[in-house]
């Protein structure tokens, strides 16, 4: 099966594309704990959560 120019063409871009992704990828940047974000939950529905929520659980057990 021979391969046409086109063909071959539209391989190597696409090779070419994949290099320059993993090299884009693999350069690591540092992380600076000064570009942190808090993420907190502060309120739900507008209500504070500081003041606690409800939680209402059930405990099934089983006799051994």
């Amino acid at each position: 099966m021979k391969i046409d120019t086109y063909t071959k063409t539209i391989l190597t871009i696409i090779a070419v594309c994949l290099v320059f992704i993993t090299i884009e990828l693999a350069s690591f940047s540092p992380v600076n704990a000064s570009n942190s974000i808090d993420v907190n939950i502060k309120a739900v529905n507008g209500r504070s959560v500081f003041s606690g929520v409800p939680v209402i659980t059930s405990v099934r057990c089983k006799n051994v």
